[in-house]
């Protein structure tokens, strides 16, 4: 039986034939959020400045089940052209920073999981989490996407990390608003009891299960808005209450609010299980508990039952994360 890499390479050779010499075809390992590598074969044709890429994992899985090299090639080809641009596309807006600016937004990563990531990109560190930076794109050629910030752009747009935070920070919540909902009225939608509620960033009504769903709009890195301005701050206040936050993935969290006799270490076990079990390697957050301190308008890690507090720049005392 063939291993990935000699499948990827068999695809890549069976696609290059297929294609023709108009296109180059290239087998690569792509470092994808939390250190995941993926072998992908990339497709450029001469007169394009924009590549798709296949991933091979589902394709490899149809070869183990006993589809043929020639069956598969056939799909791989097929979706490739699908998502190949019709058209050079003009992207000479990203080397300014003045127009680039604009849109820059900000999403949270694990700092541990992406050692590797966080050598090539500019970031500030946020407890064990990572802060890192994107552009996000939409074009009619290649749908939604985004271009995520590397050390290489900062030096062209001779820009620094506190550049990219001052419009991340202005963007993000901008572009991408909060939302908050109760886990209990998501579990009813899920079974069909309930339709979708109007959702915003304030805190919902909640009659049963105390848990709600911290995201944004999109649902598209909705983790980060707990980095939106006082936005734990009036969450805290509306609860009356200090409060937990378990990160469900990139895309969202959920917040408990504290009850007397919690145990926070079994809240951390939880979150492990449902990494583990739930979500995809790509999409995992953070095994870790965070706890906002009303008090003290503080987000804390939760270490072994114990807050420790942990500020990651001037920027974040003055906007009390």
């Amino acid at each position: 039986m063939m291993t990935l890499r000699m499948f990827g390479d068999k695809m890549k050779d069976k696609i290059a034939e297929v294609m023709g010499e108009k296109y180059e075809v290239k087998l690569e390992t792509v470092i994808k959020n939390n250190d995941t590598e993926m072998l992908g074969i990339r497709v450029t044709a001469r007169n394009r400045n924009i590549s798709p890429t296949i991933y091979l994992d589902i394709f490899y899985r149809e070869y183990i089940d006993g589809k043929t090299i020639a069956e598969i090639a056939e799909e791989m080809v097929s979706a490739l052209r699908h998502g190949m641009p019709k058209r050079k596309l003009d992207l000479s807006f990203f080397t300014d920073f003045e127009i680039v600016k604009q849109k820059i937004c900000y999403k949270l990563i694990s700092a541990e999981r992406n050692s590797r990531l966080l050598k090539k990109i500019p970031y500030i560190p946020l407890l064990d989490l990572a802060i890192c930076f994107y552009y996000p794109i939409e074009n009619e050629e290649i749908g939604k996407g985004s271009i995520l910030i590397h050390n290489s752009h900062l030096e062209l747009w001779h820009a620094s990390v506190q550049d990219l935070w001052k419009a991340a920070d202005h963007n993000t919540s901008r572009l991408y608003p909060a939302e908050c909902f109760s886990m209990e009225r998501i579990m009813m939608e899920m079974v069909g009891l309930r339709s979708p509620e109007e959702r915003t960033g304030e805190l919902p009504e909640e009659n049963g299960l105390p848990m709600y769903v911290l995201t944004n709009r999109e649902r598209l890195y909705g983790a980060a808005v707990i980095l939106y301005d006082h936005y734990l701050e009036r969450i805290a206040e509306a609860l009356k209450s200090s409060f937990y936050l378990m990160p469900c993935s990139i895309h969202e969290v959920i917040l408990l609010p504290k009850r007397r006799g919690d145990d926070s270490e079994r809240l951390r076990e939880i979150v492990e299980e449902v990494n583990d079990v739930q979500v995809e390697s790509q999409e995992v957050l953070s095994d870790s508990v965070y706890y906002f301190d009303r008090k003290k308008k503080r987000l804390c890690l939760l270490s072994g039952g114990q807050r420790r507090e942990e500020a990651f720049s001037e920027e974040a005392d003055n906007r009390n994360i």
